[in-house]
C-alpha cells in the first residue's frame, strides 16, 4: 500500500534539513554536504526492506528519504517534520503506476 501527503509549500520548513554527500563525521570532519529542496509532496511506500517516507519537490525531484520499521512511524517522523503544514494522508490507487507523477498532479490542483 502507498500513501501520499502534500505539502503547504507556503510554511517554513526548516525543523530537519536534509542533505545529499556524506555526513562529516564520515568525512574526516569536512562538511561537503548539499541541503536537499523543500518537498511539495510526501509518498509512503512499503516494500520488503521496510517502510520508505520519500519527499518530492513540486518537479518530481526526490529532495530525502528516510527508512521507517512501519507506515505509523513514518506517519509520525512526517508529523514531526512538517507539522499543521502536512495534508491529510490518502491511498494511492493500485491503479497508479507512477506514483511521483500522481504526486506533481495533486500539487499542480
Amino acid at each position: 500500500m502507498r500513501f501520499l501527503s502534500t505539502i503547504n509549500c507556503m510554511t517554513p520548513l526548516t525543523k530537519v534539513p536534509h542533505y545529499s554527500g556524506v555526513p562529516p563525521e564520515l568525512a574526516g570532519g569536512s562538511d561537503k554536504r548539499t541541503r536537499m529542496g523543500s518537498p511539495a509532496f510526501l509518498v509512503i511506500e512499503e516494500n520488503q526492506s521496510g517502510v520508505f517516507l520519500y519527499r518530492y519537490d513540486r518537479y518530481g525531484k526526490c529532495v530525502g528519504d528516510t527508512w521507517h520499521a512501519n507506515v505509523q512511524e513514518a506517519k509520525h517522523q512526517a508529523a514531526y517534520e512538517y507539522e499543521d503544514a502536512l495534508a491529510e494522508w490518502q491511498i494511492v490507487p493500485s491503479a497508479v503506476r507512477d506514483v511521483v507523477a500522481f504526486g506533481i498532479d495533486l500539487c499542480a490542483n
